[in-house]
């Protein structure tokens, strides 16, 4: 799904199924086809700089047990990567053009005070006990992005949920601060609506469409 915001500044934002490698196209189809002059990743200005490093030598990540079943379940719609493929090639093409790139993610120190202000022992529990439940769950595989929000809303609650909240509205903020004129902004579907209402709350005067 692609959001154009158009007002005094131009951005366009890409929802994305971080697991899917095709998703790597749609982004390197959009930053060759509009004048970009910033790109804006979910993720930290630290792991962009981690992507840098893999697309010099490819190197082996770890995953936890949600993420490899969710990559699993991924494998239903076609190849999957990690990290996103989608970030490999913005973070690729932007440094090769000279385009403005970076992380609009919480920073890992404020996300881990934020993970003890909002997670508790009750929501570990209940987590644990989803993983066998998400295992079982027979998941409706119509599309790739339809299922991605099946599974957050699975996995995102109570604590969990508010952490996500805060996500999107950091997220929504370093979107709007942003004085570039032209932005693609590269985001995980599952916090693509948040943030989007977040957005129209501070861009009043923005016309924002589904294209």
């Amino acid at each position: 799904m692609i959001i154009s915001i158009s007002g005094q500044r131009d951005i366009k934002i890409v929802g994305i199924v971080k697991a899917l490698k095709s998703y790597g196209d749609l982004v390197e189809k959009l930053i060759r086809d509009y004048n970009f002059i910033e790109i804006l990743l979910s993720t930290t200005n630290e792991d962009i700089n981690g992507i840098r490093e893999f697309i010099k030598a490819p190197f082996e990540i770890s995953l936890d047990d949600l993420e490899i079943m969710y990559e699993q379940l991924m494998k239903n719609f076609g190849e999957t990567s990690v990290p996103p493929e989608a970030y490999v090639r913005a973070v690729k093409l932007a440094d090769e053009r000279g385009l403005k790139i970076r992380g609009i993610d919480i920073p890992e120190g404020d996300y881990e005070d934020l993970y003890v202000k909002f997670i508790d022992i009750k929501d570990l529990i209940l987590l644990s006990l989803r993983k066998n439940r998400l295992m079982k769950k027979k998941w409706s595989i119509d599309n790739p992005e339809k299922t991605s929000l099946e599974w957050d809303k699975e996995i995102s609650k109570g604590g969990y949920r508010r952490l996500e909240n805060e996500r999107e509205k950091f997220m929504a903020n370093q979107i709007a601060l942003s004085q570039s004129e032209r932005i693609l902004v590269i985001i995980e579907i599952e916090r693509l609506s948040g943030v989007i209402n977040y957005l129209k709350n501070q861009m009043p005067e923005y016309k924002f469409q589904v294209i």
